[in-house]
C-alpha cells in the first residue's frame, strides 16, 4: 500500500493541510511575495484558460527558490523543494486553498515540466532583469548575506581581493558583452544542440537579455532581436563587445542606429578587414598599455597598441586595437604568444587605449562569471532536459539566482547557494516572510 500511494503522489499534484482560514484572510504573506512574483505578473501565460490550477507567477517563483538552496539543480529537486514547504509557505506563494480538504494544493513535478517546457525564455529574462533593477534602484531592500561562522568573512576577503586586482581604468561608458553557450546535455528532437545567446554586463555579470537560437540558423541574425530586449536607457551609449562572429557590418550599422557603440575582434573569418589591419604599420605605433598580470599559475603580460583610422572596410571604424598576449607557467622558460586585432566605432578622445583595452578584457566576464557558474555550480552541461524551450528557461532562471546572490554581496555563487540551504532564509532573501 505504501509503495501504491507513492506513486500516486510522483503523479498528481500535492495537497497540504492549512492553518486556520483566520490567518489566511489575513493575506499578510502573500503581499509579501509580490517582492519577487511582481515581475512574474506580466509574463505571457502559454497555457489555454481551461484547467489553469496554478498562477504562472506562483509557479516561477516557486522554481526560482527551489533552485537557489545548493543541490537543486533539477527540476525533480525542485519539485521536491516544493513539497517539503510549510502550509504558511504556501500561502505566501499564492498557491490555491481546497476549501473542502482544508489544504494547499502544491504542483507536481509533471506540472512544472509542462509549465517551464512552453514559456519564452526571452519573456523570463526580462522579467527577471526588472526584478534585479528594482534591487538596484533600492525599491525591495536586499538582505544582507547569511552566512555560516567564518562564511561572511571568508566573502568580505574575496570582494577585497576582487576589488585589489580589478583593472584601475575609470571607465566612461557602460560596456554589453555578446556571446553564445551551448547546453551540451540537451538536444532537440531532430539531434540538433540547443545554444542560447546572452548579453551580459560587465562587471558583475548581471544578465541583460537572453534568446535561444533556432536549430536552422546560428548567432549571427540572433544579434539584433537579443539587444531589442534592451531597453534604450540601458543601451543607449553603452559599448557592445562582441567575439569575431559578430564582426558584421549589419551589425554596426544595427548598433549606430541604436546609438550605441561597438568593439568587435576581427579574426580571418573577416579576410578583407583581417587584411587591413595586419597591413598598418604597428613597428611604428607606442605601446601605450601595458598591463602586466600574475595568478592562477601563470604570468600574463599583454601590450596594447591603438592607431586611429579613417577609411576601413568596416563601417564606422575609428581605432583599432592590436593586443599582444604573452604567457607561461610559473617555472616554464617558454613564452606563448597571441596576436588580437579589435576595431571600435570610438574616437580616441571618447576612448582611450586603457579603456579599449579594459572592455577587450572585460568581454570575458560573460565566460568566466556567467557561464562557467552555470555550468559548474548549477551543472548546466549535465542536465539532459530537453523538452521545448525547458533548457533555455532554466538556462535565464540560473542567470536570475546568480545575478541576485552577485547583488546581495555573494562573491562566490556557490557560497551563496550553502548559505541558503533553509528553507526560511531562501523565503527572506527573496522578501518572503
Amino acid at each position: 500500500m505504501n509503495h501504491g500511494w507513492v506513486a500516486v503522489v510522483v503523479a498528481t499534484d500535492l495537497v497540504y493541510p492549512a492553518p486556520c482560514l483566520e490567518a489566511l484572510r489575513e493575506g499578510a504573506a502573500r503581499d509579501q511575495v509580490r517582492s519577487l512574483v511582481a515581475e512574474f505578473e506580466s509574463l505571457t501565460d502559454p497555457r489555454g484558460a481551461s484547467g489553469v490550477r496554478y498562477r504562472l507567477s506562483s509557479l516561477l517563483a516557486l522554481v526560482v527558490c527551489a533552485m537557489t538552496p545548493a543541490g537543486h539543480d533539477s527540476i525533480t529537486a525542485a519539485a521536491e523543494w516544493c513539497w517539503r514547504a510549510a502550509p504558511e509557505e504556501l500561502a505566501a506563494f499564492g498557491l490555491p486553498y481546497h476549501p473542502l480538504l482544508g489544504r494547499y494544493r502544491v504542483p507536481s513535478e509533471k506540472t512544472l515540466r509542462s509549465v517551464l517546457s512552453r514559456l519564452d525564455p526571452a519573456e523570463l529574462s526580462a522579467a527577471g532583469f526588472a526584478y534585479l533593477t528594482s534591487l538596484l534602484s533600492g525599491e525591495r531592500a536586499t538582505p544582507a548575506p547569511l552566512m555560516p561562522d567564518g562564511g561572511q568573512e571568508r566573502e568580505q576577503r574575496r570582494a577585497h581581493q576582487a576589488v585589489a586586482q580589478a583593472d584601475p581604468v575609470r571607465r566612461r561608458r557602460r560596456a554589453i558583452a555578446v556571446d553564445g553557450k551551448c547546453l551540451r546535455g540537451a538536444r532537440r528532437p531532430d539531434g540538433s544542440r540547443v545554444f542560447v545567446l546572452s548579453a551580459v554586463r560587465h562587471g558583475d555579470g548581471i544578465t541583460l537579455a537572453s534568446r535561444e537560437i533556432g536549430a536552422k540558423t546560428n548567432e549571427i541574425p540572433e544579434f539584433a532581436p537579443l539587444l531589442d530586449q534592451i531597453d534604450d536607457a540601458d543601451f543607449a551609449g553603452a559599448v557592445i563587445t562582441a567575439d569575431a562572429l559578430h564582426a558584421q557590418h549589419a551589425h554596426a550599422a544595427y548598433l549606430h542606429e541604436r546609438g550605441a557603440h561597438y568593439l568587435l575582434t576581427i579574426k580571418n573569418n573577416q579576410r578583407g578587414q583581417a587584411r587591413q589591419l595586419h597591413r598598418l604599420p604597428w613597428e611604428k605605433v607606442p605601446v601605450i598599455h601595458r598591463d602586466d598580470a600574475r595568478g592562477h599559475g601563470r604570468h600574463e603580460l599583454r601590450l596594447v597598441q591603438v592607431v586611429t583610422v579613417d577609411g576601413l572596410l568596416f563601417p564606422h571604424a575609428r581605432q583599432v586595437l592590436r593586443i599582444q598576449r604573452r604567457r607561461r607557467l610559473y617555472g616554464a622558460k617558454k613564452w606563448s604568444s597571441e596576436t588580437v586585432y579589435a576595431i571600435t566605432d570610438l574616437p580616441a578622445e571618447q576612448a582611450d587605449a586603457a579603456e579599449i583595452a579594459a572592455w577587450a578584457r572585460g568581454h570575458w566576464t560573460v565566460e568566466n562569471t556567467a557561464h562557467w557558474v552555470r555550468d559548474v555550480i548549477f551543472g548546466e552541461d549535465k542536465s539532459q532536459v530537453r523538452t521545448r524551450n525547458t533548457p533555455a528557461v532554466l538556462a535565464a532562471v540560473r542567470d536570475l539566482i546568480r545575478s541576485a546572490l552577485k547583488l546581495a554581496g555573494y562573491v562566490n555563487t556557490a557560497a551563496g547557494r550553502r548559505a541558503h540551504t533553509e528553507r526560511h532564509r531562501v523565503l527572506a532573501f527573496y522578501g518572503i516572510t
